[in-house]
C-alpha cells in the first residue's frame, strides 16, 4: 500500500500548516470520509477529481483520499490566473471540483476515466502555450516512493518542509514522498515563506526541504541562524556549483541534487553533496548522480550532434493527458522519454548541462542562450532572460534600471563572441514568472517582441 509507512510509524508524524496539526489518524480518518463523499457525488467508482484549494493539510487531505480512494486527483493553484485556471478545468472536465466553496459534480455523464487512476501533475508550463500534463499511476507512485525518499534520506524520523503548490510538477513527488515515507509533513501557502524558506523551515523544525536551483539565492540572503535543516535537495533543473556553494555557506550540510522530470513520474538520478567533500563541477554543472534511482535509470543519447539526457522506466506515464501532440519531451517508446537537457558523463558521475532548448542557431554557429544569462550573471549581477524573436533577434531581458543597460551592453562586447552578443537589451522590474518561480517563456517573448499572437487554447483531453 502506498501510505503503509504512515499508517505503521512508530510516531505520530502527523500534517500541518500555520493553522495547526493534524495527527495521522485524524488525516486519513478525514481522508476515507471525503473518498466516501466523492463517490457517493460522482457515482463512479474511479471519478477524475479536480483540486483548487492552497497549500494546506486540507490539500493534503485531498492527496491521501484520491490515494486511499484511487481515484486521479489534479491539483489547481487558486492564486494561478483564472484564464489559465478555467483552461485546465476546460481540458481536464473533472467529474468532481473540489474548492474552497466545498464538493460539487460537473455534471458529466460519461465515464470519462483514465485506465488507471493516479496523480495528474501539470508540468511546469515554463513554454506557455495550453496546458499540459502527465498521469503518475498510484502504482508507478508505490515503486518509485521507496527508492525516491531513500535517496533524499528522508524516513519516518524526518520532517518535510513544503512550500510549492501540488499544482506544479516537484510538489508532486515531495508531498508523494514525504506521505509514503511515514515523514512529518509541514505546508505553508504564505509567499513570504517561499522567499525565506529556511526561515519556515526553522519554524516547522523540518529537516528536509527539495526546491530548485533558482531558491539557493534566496536562502543565501537569508539571515536565519539556528535553522534545522540537514538536506535541501534540487529538483530537475541543472544545478550550479555557485548554488551549492551558496546553500553550504547558508550552514545546509548535505544536498541531494535530484534528475528527472514530471513527464517520468520520479526523479531517475541522484547525487549526494556533502559540504565535507570536495566539490566536483563541469562548465559549472554538479553532478546529478550515477543514473540509477530503484527502476529509473538516466542514459546519454545523441541526438542532433548533441549528446541528450533519457530516461527509462518501465513505470513511465504514456505521454500527455491532453496539450497538443508532439510537444516536448520526446516519448521514444514505451519506457524511455528524451529529456531535452544536454548532458555529459565523467567516470561514474552523470551531468546536465542545461537545456537544448535554450540552443539556437545563429549564422551558421550555436548561441547557447543559457551562457548569456550566465555571463550577465557572473560578470555584471544582473538577473536576466534571453530569447529569440521571430525576426532572429537576440534580446536579453535584464532586471535593471534603463540608465545602466549601455553601460552593460558595451561590457558585453569584450565578453561574448560577437554573433551570440544580443542586439538588444529590455529593462525591466522582474522577469515574468509563474507561479511555479519559473520564467513564463510566451511571457518573456512577449515583452521582448510585443506583438506576439495569444496562445492557441486547449484541445479536449484525450485519456
Amino acid at each position: 500500500m502506498v501510505l503503509a509507512a504512515r499508517r505503521s510509524a512508530g510516531r505520530d508524524a502527523g500534517v500541518g500548516d500555520a493553522r495547526g496539526l493534524l495527527s495521522d489518524r485524524d488525516v486519513i480518518a478525514a481522508a476515507e470520509t471525503i473518498v466516501a463523499r466523492v463517490t457517493r457525488e460522482s457515482g463512479r467508482a474511479h471519478p477524475v477529481v479536480a483540486v483548487c484549494l492552497p497549500v494546506s493539510v486540507d490539500a493534503v487531505t485531498q492527496l491521501v483520499a484520491a490515494i486511499l480512494g484511487d481515484y486521479t486527483i489534479c491539483f489547481l493553484d487558486p492564486s494561478a490566473p483564472l484564464e489559465r485556471r478555467e483552461a485546465i478545468l476546460a481540458a481536464l472536465a473533472p467529474h468532481v471540483v473540489v474548492d474552497e466553496a466545498g464538493v460539487r459534480t460537473t455534471g458529466r455523464s460519461d465515464d470519462g476515466s483514465p485506465d488507471a487512476p493516479g496523480y495528474l501533475a501539470m508540468s511546469s508550463g515554463s513554454t506557455g502555450g495550453a496546458p499540459k500534463a502527465v498521469l503518475s499511476t498510484w502504482s508507478a507512485i508505490a515503486a518509485f516512493a521507496g527508492p525516491g525518499a531513500e535517496a533524499l534520506e528522508l524516513d519516518a524520523t524526518g520532517c518535510w518542509g513544503e512550500i510549492s503548490h501540488p499544482a506544479y510538477d516537484m510538489a508532486m513527488t515531495n508531498l508523494l514522498l514525504a506521505l509514503t515515507s511515514g515523514a512529518g509533513l509541514r505546508v505553508s501557502s504564505s509567499l513570504g515563506d517561499r522567499l525565506r524558506p529556511l526561515r519556515f523551515a526553522a519554524r516547522a523544525r523540518a529537516t528536509h526541504m527539495r526546491l530548485a536551483p533558482r531558491f539557493a539565492d534566496l536562502a543565501a540572503a537569508e539571515q536565519s541562524p539556528g535553522h534545522v535543516l540537514r538536506v535541501w535537495g534540487s529538483g530537475g533543473d541543472r544545478f550550479q556549483a555557485a548554488h551549492v556553494a551558496q546553500l553550504f555557506g547558508a550552514g545546509i550540510p548535505l544536498i541531494v541534487n535530484t534528475y528527472g522530470t514530471s513527464e517520468t513520474t520520479g526523479f531517475a538520478s541522484a547525487a549526494r553533496l556533502s559540504a565535507t567533500d570536495e566539490l566536483r563541477d563541469l562548465h559549472g554543472s554538479v553532478p546529478i548522480g550515477r543514473g540509477a534511482v530503484g527502476e529509473w535509470r538516466t542514459e546519454l543519447t545523441v541526438e542532433d550532434d548533441m549528446q541528450m539526457l533519457r530516461i527509462r522506466s518501465p513505470h513511465l506515464p504514456q505521454g500527455y493527458r491532453f496539450g497538443e501532440p508532439g510537444e516536448y519531451p520526446s516519448w521514444q517508446s514505451a519506457d524511455a522519454v528524451l529529456t531535452g537537457d544536454v548532458g555529459a558523463r565523467v567516470g561514474d558521475d552523470l551531468y546536465c548541462l542545461g537545456r537544448a532548448g535554450r540552443r539556437v542557431k545563429r549564422n551558421g554557429s550555436f548561441a547557447d542562450l543559457d551562457a548569456i544569462d550566465a555571463v550577465l550573471r557572473e560578470a555584471h549581477g544582473i538577473v536576466s532572460f534571453t530569447v529569440v524573436t521571430r525576426s532572429g533577434e537576440l534580446v536579453s531581458l535584464v532586471e535593471l534600471q534603463e540608465e545602466g543597460t549601455a553601460a552593460v551592453k558595451r561590457d558585453l562586447a569584450g565578453l561574448l563572441r560577437p554573433d551570440i552578443l544580443p542586439e538588444r537589451l529590455v529593462p525591466v522590474r522582474q522577469l515574468p514568472r509563474l507561479g511555479n518561480g519559473k520564467v513564463d517563456h510566451v511571457a518573456a517573448l512577449a515583452l521582448a517582441q510585443p506583438d506576439i499572437s495569444e496562445p492557441a487554447p486547449p484541445r479536449p483531453r484525450d485519456w
